[in-house]
């Protein structure tokens, strides 16, 4: 079987080359190892090994280096092989994928191609959580290097500092399960149940049913932000009375101003737009 393995020499503080020469060696001489050199090179990449033939994808780095092989995979026949090394990787903890190496190694030996839902926002596809608001302003801020802390405690860090002076969004939303007007605080449409590397912000989220979860967060006072914001790490936060959760397949998302979306760590897209599920989009190596 001919494998093509795409790293992102970044990922994991700056441990992916090294991680991705070793998962190389592992996997045997039929692994041709590819480093991407700058942010989209992934998908370059990526559409590269198609067209030369490659008969199985694998991708070391986190949901942000997946999030670029997603256009040239969906829709195809190619699994794509996890080694999960980012700040996130909410996609592998969603499918059940061991962030350990030798584990992730041995996933990929015995497992068996298996497919899942992806989700597009307007031209754009994601795999884990499309959110605007304040956690997109949150994850915009922490992928232009203004917090000096990465992972969860950069959210929390940049939390502190940005709540003050969050202005809540207007915003009318229409799905499956009618329609929502009002402020908010976040939108948050999920294909998995997690984000920024294990907030639950829609514990039932399943990448494998062809629905979306919507989180809605309402405006609040401060305080009680801060006060919800911990419920987030296990799900708690669902039962909230300023917090709402839908299903649909599709979601249309407008704001009285343009609003930047954030998904799988990356910015995505503007509203107004239309979300919606791709059932069984991408083929994924998964346990049996």
């Amino acid at each position: 079987m001919t494998w093509v393995l795409i790293a992102n020499p970044a990922a994991g503080g700056g441990r992916g080359r090294r991680l991705a020469e070793r998962a190389a060696r592992e996997l045997g001489p039929a692994v041709d190892l590819r480093l991407t050199q700058a942010p989209g090179h992934a998908q370059e990449l990526a559409r590269q090994a198609l067209k030369e033939g490659c008969q199985r994808l694998v991708v070391l780095g986190g949901d942000g280096t997946l999030h670029e092989v997603l256009p040239a995979l969906a829709h195809t026949q190619v699994p794509l092989g996890l080694l999960p090394c980012g700040t996130g990787n909410d996609l592998a903890r969603a499918l059940g994928v061991p962030r350990n190496l030798d584990q992730a190694l041995g996933l990929l030996r015995r497992g068996r191609p298996s497919s899942i839902d992806l989700a597009r926002a307007g031209e754009a596809l994601f795999c884990t959580v499309a959110a605007f608001g304040f956690d997109a302003q949150i994850s915009e801020a922490m992928r232009q290097g203004q917090i000096p802390f990465s992972g969860t405690a950069g959210y929390l860090y940049a939390t502190l500092g940005h709540l003050s002076r969050f202005t809540p969004l207007q915003v009318r939303l229409e799905g499956e399960f009618g329609g929502f007007e009002g402020q908010v605080l976040l939108v948050a449409t999920a294909n998995t149940r997690s984000y920024g590397g294990g907030m639950k912000i829609a514990p039932a989220a399943n990448p494998r049913d062809g629905k979306l979860e919507v989180c809605i967060v309402r405006e609040l006072p401060r305080r009680q932000v801060l006060a919800l914001l911990p419920r987030l790490f296990w799900g708690d936060h669902v039962h909230h009375q300023a917090v709402r959760i839908e299903r649909t397949a599709w979601l249309r998302l407008h704001s009285a101003q343009p609003q930047l979306l954030h998904a799988d760590g990356e910015p995505l897209a503007h509203t107004p737009l239309t979300i919606e599920a791709l059932p069984r989009a991408l083929q994924v190596v998964l346990p049996d």
